[in-house]
């Protein structure tokens, strides 16, 4: 899961000087410095002071996976007054001790990369600082008055950056000074800053700001064609939501090196989607129509419409939205793609549904601790409830004979929210498709998503006349590894991997998965009774899944 936070916020931009009288309750001054020929930012803050004597800043040690954040600050110092300066990392908190009669303090401290050599996907979300360019998030790069109120008026001065240098950010691009009017906190604490050799290509629709801000060469694809990417799927998602308020909207991308395989890393954020992405041949662009339609869908999906109770609704949120990741770039055939694509992602959606250990799991079972902590768990709703978006989709257009289709209800909960603040919980889904399917569908609801049964496809296909095949491949890696991933722990007997040769015990000693992929083999390097064993083999075996024919007339009925 991606943390996400794509929303609105209304910005002005004023002249300002925080040093001689602040026109903000929290002036930032950035300069660029060289500390000992280290690149570093300087941050200078100008707030009021607490009248206890003690002012505290939040400044979390620990953020998005990442431990030991302070160790990106250098030397933090009081710069107005006499006082003491403490990190407290298990509070994430900057202590500022002052005299109790000080009413506006002065403070600054300095920022670095605390890693060495090429960026990587380890790294992606700690401060990225040196000659070329910096890269920040607002958590782990702006300090904030634990006592601050929760609308701030909040000023950026980037000035003393050189004139060629890129300053881009959730709130505006190239703009030197900013100032943020009745910014909500939260939403200024997630936000992207960028800055340096970024290229920015920028467009309007309907009258409001995009752009895409990215650096390096890139290896895969052209900038230019996933700008385009981004302004089709923007425009056809507000397109289809009839939802053109936002009026500044960015993605940032930066590259980073990786040998095999290719890895994607991407944040929704105010006004924002950050993304890093592994620059070698194995990434596409095709990856990223992906990327962009299923994390920018959820501004409406999963924050606008938003669950009762997370995980309980996950099935809708996460599954409904990867539903409409497919359905959206066929109908509008972004990238060039169309039905085909979207009955390739379908039936691989179908298969990895049925290949899933815990395919019938209740809903129940999808709780916190399952889906953060056990994969199949954190898949299970994505492909549960794709796969039943599709079902409801074609039932609808098949009982108002083609009149309307999941799109109208999806518009309904949208106005719903809109007008009355309704959150998706299940009794109020249910009355809503009764509207379109029915009193029975309660009972069908129960089943299918309460209980987790599999919809039937196979009635499904029969009664709409599609053509497909009953039997088809599907994932099975074929065994376990220990704890460590040193070992086998077991193997399937019959399976791929047995055949393959591949045996408990084994100590291994290199691996290519292609997690989920029936289309890559998996590669193994093993060690036995001091010998050397490679081995390749498809994780695959024959299973009743259907799938469905690519085929025109399958297409057409499909309704594109």
């Amino acid at each position: 899961m991606f943390k996400r936070a794509l929303l609105t916020v209304l910005l002005a931009t004023f002249l300002f000087s925080c040093n001689q009288k602040p026109e903000a309750d929290i002036c930032y001054t950035i300069t660029p410095v060289k500390v000992d020929s280290v690149s570093q930012l300087k941050i200078h803050m100008s707030i009021p002071a607490d009248t206890s004597g003690v002012t505290t800043l939040s400044f979390p040690n620990e953020a998005w996976g990442e431990e030991n954040l302070y160790n990106t600050l250098g030397e933090m110092r009081l710069l107005n007054v006499e006082g003491v300066v403490e990190k407290d990392a298990d509070s994430s908190r900057i202590v500022l001790m002052h005299p109790k009669d000080t009413e506006q303090l002065e403070f600054e401290y300095f920022l670095k990369q605390d890693f060495e050599g090429e960026l990587s996907t380890r790294a992606v979300y700690r401060p990225v600082v040196n000659q070329d360019y910096f890269h920040l998030f607002s958590h782990n790069m702006f300090m904030v008055p634990e006592n601050a109120k929760d609308q701030l008026d909040i000023s950026l001065d980037w000035t003393s950056f050189p004139k060629e240098y890129t300053i881009h950010n959730s709130f505006g691009s190239q703009e030197r000074e900013q100032l943020l009017k009745h910014m909500d906190k939260e939403l200024f604490g997630s936000a992207i800053f960028v800055g340096g050799d970024f290229r920015v290509l920028s467009g309007e629709i309907q009258g409001n700001q995009i752009s895409l801000a990215t650096r390096g060469e890139w290896i895969p694809f052209q900038e230019e064609d996933v700008f385009q990417v981004l302004e089709q799927t923007l425009t056809c998602q507000r397109n289809f939501w009839n939802d053109h308020s936002q009026e500044y909207f960015t993605v940032t991308m930066q590259p980073f090196s990786q040998e095999t395989g290719s890895s994607f890393q991407g944040t929704g954020l105010t006004n924002s989607f950050a993304t890093s992405i592994s620059n070698n041949d194995f990434t596409d662009i095709e990856q990223l129509v992906y990327l962009f339609n299923h994390e920018l869908m959820h501004n409406w999906i999963g924050h606008t419409i938003k669950n009762e109770n997370e995980e309980e609704q996950y099935w809708f949120s996460e599954g409904f939205t990867e539903y409409y990741t497919f359905k959206n770039i066929a109908t509008n055939k972004i990238n060039g793609l169309s039905g085909a694509f979207y009955i390739h992602e379908i039936n691989r959606t179908i298969r990895d549904l049925y290949a899933s250990p815990v395919v019938e799991a209740p809903n129940a079972e999808i709780n916190y601790d399952n889906f953060w902590g056990n994969r199949d768990y954190s898949k299970l709703p994505y492909w549960r409830g794709a796969v039943f978006a599709f079902y409801l989709d074609q039932k609808i257009r098949e009982t108002s004979k083609g009149k309307q289709s999941l799109d109208d209800v999806m518009h309904q909960i949208y106005k719903d929210v809109k007008a009355n603040n309704q959150k998706l919980t299940h009794a109020y889904f249910i009355k809503v498709m009764k509207e379109f399917l029915g009193d029975d569908f309660e009972a069908f609801f129960q089943k299918h998503i309460e209980e987790g049964i599999k919809v039937d496809l196979y009635g499904l296909f029969d009664e709409l006349g599609l053509e497909y095949d009953p039997m088809n491949d599907i994932y099975e890696l074929g065994f376990e590894f220990t704890e460590d991933r040193k070992e086998i722990q077991s193997v399937v007997e019959g399976s791929a991997a047995w055949n393959a040769g591949l045996r408990e015990g084994d100590e291994v000693f290199s691996r290519s998965i292609w997690q989920g992929s029936i289309d890559h083999e998996v590669e193994l390097g093993v060690k036995r009774n001091g010998k050397t064993l490679k081995m390749a083999f498809y994780p695959i075996k024959k299973a009743m899944v259907p799938q469905l024919k690519e085929t025109e007339s399958n297409i057409r009925k499909l309704g594109f």
